[in-house]
C-alpha cells in the first residue's frame, strides 16, 4: 500500500501510465522555444453588443476574442446594457465567442480589430449541449453517499488532480474500465474500506451514458452581473496537447512568468508581451517539478517531489542546481512540497514542506544547509484529535509580514502551525481549524492566517493573538473543493473556485464574496499570484489535461477594470 504523500505520483503513474515514461524521456536543448514571438503594438479593440433570443440586452455574457497564431484568448463580459469591449489586442484577426451558461456558444470568425459593432444573438441552450455546459460541482452532487463523512472522505482523496463529474471524468480512457482506473487511482489506499468496496459501482450508477441521461436538466446559475462583470481575463495554452500539466508559477522580475511543468519535467517561460513560451528541462531523471517560487537571489526555487530534491533555476544562465531536500546526510527527503520565500529575510532562507514527513524545511540559498523542523504529534495540536485522517501530509505554507513566522498546513492531519524561526527549537505550535482539508493558506497583511478548507467547500480566517476562527461558506460549499488562496495588495482575499471553474474575490472589511468566471470549462486552478500592478495570475493545471476544453494546460491572468478598480480597495 502506497503512503499518502505518494499522490503526485500517483498522479504521474496512474491517470496515464505512460506519463512518466514520457516525461523521463523527452528530448530536446534546454531553453528551447516552442512559441517564439515579437513584440507588437496592441491598441486594437473589438466592440458589439449581446442580445438574448427576444432581442433584450444581457449582461454577464462572457465574450473571447482568440488569436489562434499565439494560443491565447482575451475575454470580458458584456455590462448591463449588453455591450462589451474587447481591448489590447494586435492588428489581426480573431475568432470571437460569446458565452453563458445556460445559452448555446456563439462564434463569429475573422473578425478584424477594431471592429465595432459585433452583435451576438444568443439561444437558449438545450438537450446535449445544455448537459455539457455542466459544472463540475453540479455533476458531483449526482454522486450520492450515505454519510457527509463519508463524502468529504472521497473530496479529500479522489480530487486532488481533476475535477469530479465533468464530461472527461466520465469517460475513463479507454479501453480502460472504471474498475482498472479506480484501483489504479485508489493505490495508496486513502478511502475508507467500505467506499474501495463500492465506488467503482457508485460510480457507473452515476456517471455512466445511460445514468447521465436519467439525470434532471443542468440548471445553470445566474448570469454574472455588477462587480463580476469588472474584469478582463487572457489566456494562454501552455505544453503540449494532452501532455502537459502546469502545477504552480510564478511572477518573475524580467516580466517573464515562470512555471513547472510536471508532464515534461520543465520550467516553462511565457512572455506575455510576446507570447513566446520557452521550456527548460530539468537534467537527467525525472524530478517531478512541482511548486516554484521567487528567490531573494534571483534564483527560481523549485521542489522536486519525486526526487526528494530542492533545486533552483538561474534566469540568467539558464541553468540549474539540484540538491537533496533533506539534511545531510539524507540522500534525499521525501516528498518537498509547497515553498515560500519572504523577501524581507536577509538570508533569502528558502521554506517549504515535506508531505512524506511530519516535518517543515529550511534551506540556505549559498549555503545549500538544510534545517529541519520537526512538527507536533496529532495529540499536542490545541482541540487535538478533531478531524485527523490517515496520513498527516504537511502542505501549504507561508510567512507572516508581521513578524516573519513560518505558517504551515497539515493536509489529512487538519491542522495549521506556526514556527518560529528566531526560536531554536522553533516555539512550534498548532491548531486543529473547525473544517476540512485545510490546503494553501497565506498570511494577510495584518497577520491574519487565512485558509482554504478544500473537503469542506469553505474558507476560513484565524487570528493568532485570540486563536480564534470564522469561517465563511463557498456557493454550494459541500461540492465545492478550494484548492487555494492568496492576498493581493490592497487585502482582498481571492479563493480558487476549483471545482466550478471560477475565481472568488472576498473583501474582509466589508465580508462581500464575488464570483468571477473563467472563459474556459474544466479550470481547475491550485496557485494564485499578483504582479506589481495587483493583477491576479494562476494556472489551469487539471490532470489529465484530456479533460479540459483544449487539452492543454495554460497561464490565465485577470485584471480588474472599469469602475470596479476603484471599488475592489473600499
Amino acid at each position: 500500500m502506497k503512503p499518502l504523500f505518494a499522490l503526485s505520483t500517483a498522479l504521474v503513474t496512474m491517470l496515464s501510465p505512460a506519463f512518466a515514461q514520457q516525461a523521463g524521456q523527452s528530448k530536446g536543448a534546454p531553453g528551447k522555444s516552442v512559441s517564439p514571438g515579437r513584440s507588437v503594438k496592441a491598441s486594437a479593440s473589438i466592440r458589439g453588443n449581446v442580445v438574448d433570443a427576444s432581442g433584450k440586452a444581457m449582461e454577464g455574457v462572457t465574450l473571447s476574442a482568440f488569436d489562434e497564431e499565439r494560443q491565447l484568448s482575451v475575454s470580458v463580459f458584456s455590462q448591463a446594457d449588453g455591450t462589451f469591449m474587447i481591448d489590447g489586442l494586435r492588428d489581426t484577426t480573431f475568432n470571437v465567442r460569446a458565452r453563458l451558461l445556460g445559452q448555446a456558444d456563439e462564434w463569429q470568425k475573422g473578425v478584424s480589430a477594431d471592429a465595432s459593432d459585433l452583435a451576438f444573438a444568443m439561444k437558449p441552450a438545450t438537450g446535449t449541449i445544455l448537459e455539457k455546459q455542466r459544472t463540475a460541482n453540479s455533476g458531483f452532487s449526482m454522486l450520492k453517499w450515505e454519510s457527509a463523512k463519508d463524502k468529504h472522505n472521497f473530496k479529500m482523496m479522489c480530487t486532488y488532480c481533476h475535477q469530479p463529474g465533468t464530461v472527461g471524468f466520465r469517460t475513463p480512457e479507454r479501453p480502460v474500465d472504471w474498475e482498472t482506473m479506480i484501483t489504479r487511482m485508489d493505490g495508496f489506499g486513502g478511502l475508507y474500506r467500505h467506499t474501495q468496496k463500492t465506488l467503482v459501482k457508485r460510480l457507473i450508477d452515476t456517471y455512466s451514458d445511460e445514468a447521465v441521461e436519467k439525470w434532471p436538466a443542468f440548471t445553470p446559475p445566474p448570469a454574472p452581473s455588477g462587480a463580476a462583470t469588472k474584469a478582463k481575463i487572457t489566456e494562454w495554452d501552455m505544453g503540449k496537447r494532452f501532455e502537459v500539466m502546469i502545477h504552480d508559477l510564478e511572477i518573475g522580475s524580467d516580466g517573464l512568468v515562470y512555471a513547472v511543468d510536471m508532464a515534461k519535467n520543465a520550467v516553462v517561460t511565457l512572455d506575455p508581451r510576446t507570447g513566446k513560451r520557452e521550456i527548460h528541462r530539468f537534467p537527467g531523471k525525472y524530478r517531478g517539478p512541482h511548486s516554484i517560487e521567487l528567490g531573494n537571489d534571483g534564483k527560481m526555487w523549485c521542489t522536486l517531489c519525486i526526487s526528494g530534491e530542492m533545486g533552483y533555476f538561474d534566469p540568467k544562465t539558464k541553468e540549474f542546481k539540484i540538491v537533496s531536500s533533506a539534511e545531510a546526510p539524507a540522500r534525499r527527503g521525501s516528498y518537498p512540497h509547497t515553498l515560500r520565500i519572504n523577501p524581507k529575510d536577509p538570508e533569502g532562507l528558502v521554506w517549504y514542506t515535506d508531505a512524506g514527513r511530519n516535518s517543515v524545511f529550511s534551506i540556505h540559498p549559498k549555503t545549500m544547509k538544510v534545517k529541519e523542523y520537526k512538527l507536533l504529534r496529532k495529540d499536542q495540536a490545541v482541540a487535538a484529535g478533531k478531524g485527523e485522517s490517515r496520513g498527516i501530509t504537511p502542505y501549504g505554507i507561508d510567512f507572516s509580514p508581521v513578524d516573519g513566522t513560518i505558517w504551515y498546513s497539515k493536509l489529512n492531519g487538519n491542522r495549521i502551525g506556526r514556527i518560529d524561526p528566531k526560536a531554536p527549537d522553533g516555539d512550534i505550535k498548532e491548531w486543529n481549524p473547525p473544517f476540512r482539508g485545510p490546503r494553501r493558506l497565506h498570511v494577510a497583511q495584518d497577520g491574519m492566517v487565512w485558509v482554504p478548507g478544500f473537503g469542506s467547500g469553505v474558507f476560513g480566517k484565524f487570528d493568532p493573538k485570540t486563536e480564534k476562527w470564522k469561517v465563511y461558506d463557498l456557493p454550494d460549499a459541500e461540492n465545492q473543493i478550494p484548492y487555494a488562496l492568496n492576498i493581493d495588495p490592497k487585502g482582498n482575499v481571492w479563493i480558487c473556485g476549483t471545482g466550478n471553474d471560477t475565481l472568488y474575490r472576498f473583501n474582509p472589511k466589508t465580508e462581500k464574496l464575488v464570483e468571477f468566471r473563467m472563459p474556459s470549462r474544466v479550470t481547475y486552478t491550485r496557485e494564485i499570484e499578483f504582479d506589481a500592478e495587483g493583477n491576479l495570475w494562476t494556472c489551469n493545471s487539471n490532470a489529465p489535461a484530456r479533460h479540459t476544453e483544449r487539452g492543454f494546460g495554460s497561464i490565465i491572468k485577470l485584471e480588474i477594470v472599469g469602475d470596479e478598480l476603484q471599488a475592489a480597495s473600499n
